[in-house]
């Protein structure tokens, strides 16, 4: 029999205490509290894991750093809340998870703030995380684990629950061997993550370069062409599972009378110029410096598109009290002034800056009235504005300029692909796909929606979970040493865990 959950546990409180077949465990959940109210999450990993476990039923736990929140809105599903101790999630979330782990994941290792990062802080949520999901799942359960805020988990985990089905998804990007070994805590790192069954990546490419960092470590073996790693805790599989978008919601969505409306108000607005659109959430990951710099460089050139195309370049307010974000922040503010006052006149801007979230009707309306969409992140996992955008064009027209060096670049071949730091190629795809065709637009958009298709949320997560559960016959056996119980492993709090911190 499995040990009956406790409603607190090491280094945090659940607010759930019975036995769900399936666990979702990630830092941000389907809400969150802002200025004392409870508002729905913005941000890819939500917009996907909602329709999953709205369909799928289970558990979603999530984290909160308020003792006294209350009960967060229904979503479809039962909610559980972590909540850390005092100053641990800002230690943990921005210190760690977003000022250390997030820019070396996305290749940017000079950004992250490795001095005196406080690690610790980590481990405690890690902890605490897979000790809440341990309570509220059988033996024989299973446990998906989002992203870089949680890699320690699983390992913990498989102590907890040998028996568990685990897998792990990473939705950012995942750097090069070099890039990774930047990280003092790289081993660690790695070594939680083998606690999984299934390690899932939106790309062959970063899937292969998980594999070329594990090939170091001490007793591992890898299977590169089965993807497989086998290592003193087990049996480890390595899978491309790129990620996809709810299309039918989307597809209703478009087609609702509210949506269409707006839209056609967007496009009187712009004063039937054509709408190059840029949506991102405030990141430096997502060039949207470099871009304004190539709208500049289009514009500079072609003198006569002044009077028919404009920008919308949408941005969502994120991790504004970080210091780079600000400055990121202010940077954007001087181009979009630059543009607006090189290139505007009375009446008629050069770019339209929109700096808050937008709702599902605006959103979906400016992705049906634009004419390009224009996604050129310097480094992403997937970029689900790409898929969204070419979901919405019901039509078949419409074109899409996109970077590369975003995981959605591997399906997406039939878009206009920049190289995102190269402001020239931008400009001259930008021109190229405003001059492009009516039939020309359509054969890539009919493609890009072929390849979309594919991309189903459902059938990624569907993909996924079969794989952990086909991941049950590889189950590690039990430890030779008889488990604590749940209520004696709560009481032992960093100790043990910096202890096993340390084994190599």
């Amino acid at each position: 029999m499995p040990d009956r959950p406790e409603r607190r546990d090491r280094g945090g409180t659940v607010t759930e205490s019975s036995f769900h077949p399936l666990v979702v465990l990630s830092n941000r959940g389907p809400h969150r509290r802002r200025q004392g109210a409870w508002v729905r999450s913005t941000g890819g990993l939500v917009t996907a894991l909602d329709p999953v476990v709205r369909d799928r039923g289970g558990v979603w736990v999530s984290s909160c750093e308020d003792e006294d929140v209350g009960d967060p809105p229904e979503a479809g599903y039962r909610q559980a809340l972590v909540r850390l101790p005092t100053g641990c999630h800002t230690r943990f979330y921005a210190d760690v998870a977003n000022g250390v782990l997030w820019p070396t994941l996305h290749g940017f290792p000079t950004i992250a703030r490795l001095t005196h990062a406080p690690w610790d802080a980590y481990e405690t949520a890690n902890a605490a995380f897979a000790d809440a999901a341990a309570n509220l799942t059988a033996d024989d359960g299973l446990v998906w684990v989002h992203d870089y805020h949680l890699m320690l988990a699983p390992a913990r985990l498989r102590q907890r629950r040998p028996r568990l089905r685990i897998g792990w998804f990473c939705h950012v990007p995942w750097p090069s061997a070099e890039k990774f070994a930047v990280l003092p805590w790289s081993r660690q790192v790695l070594n939680g993550l083998l606690g999984a069954d299934v390690l899932g990546f939106h790309t062959a490419r970063y899937a292969t370069r998980f594999l070329d960092c594990v090939e170091d470590l001490p007793g591992i073996r890898v299977d590169r062409e089965r993807g497989v790693i086998e290592g003193p805790r087990g049996r480890t599989q390595v899978v491309t599972a790129p990620i996809g978008i709810p299309l039918e919601t989307i597809a209703q969505r478009v087609r609702g009378a509210d949506v269409r409306a707006r839209a056609r108000e967007i496009r009187k607005a712009v004063g039937g110029r054509k709408i190059i659109l840029g949506v991102d959430r405030l990141d430096y990951t997502k060039g949207i410096p470099e871009r304004l710099t190539a709208y500049g460089q289009l514009l500079e050139r072609q003198p006569h598109l002044r009077e028919k195309v404009v920008l919308v370049q949408a941005v969502v307010p994120s991790r504004e009290s970080v210091p780079a974000y600000a400055d990121l922040r202010g940077e954007i503010d001087r181009r979009v002034g630059y543009l607006n006052g090189r290139f505007g006149r009375t009446g008629q801007v050069a770019v339209h800056y929109l700096y808050r979230r937008l709702d599902s009707t605006e959103l979906f309306a400016h992705y049906c009235a634009a004419d390009v969409a224009l996604v050129t992140p310097l480094q992403d996992g997937m970029n689900l504005v790409a898929l969204e955008f070419v979901a919405s064009r019901m039509r078949e027209d419409g074109a899409l300029v996109l970077s590369e060096f975003a995981g959605a670049a591997e399906r997406l071949q039939h878009a206009f692909l920049v190289n995102p730091y190269d402001s020239d190629s931008i400009a001259t795809q930008l021109e190229v796909a405003l001059q492009a065709s009516a039939e020309e637009l359509h054969r890539r958009m009919r493609l890009l929606r072929s390849a979309v298709a594919s991309l189903d949320v459902h059938a990624w997560a569907t993909h996924f979970l079969n794989a952990v559960q086909a991941a049950g016959a590889w189950r590690r056996p039990r430890p030779r040493r008889v488990a604590a119980s749940p209520a004696r492993t709560a009481a032992r709090v960093l100790a043990g865990v910096r202890t096993r911190s340390r084994a190599p």
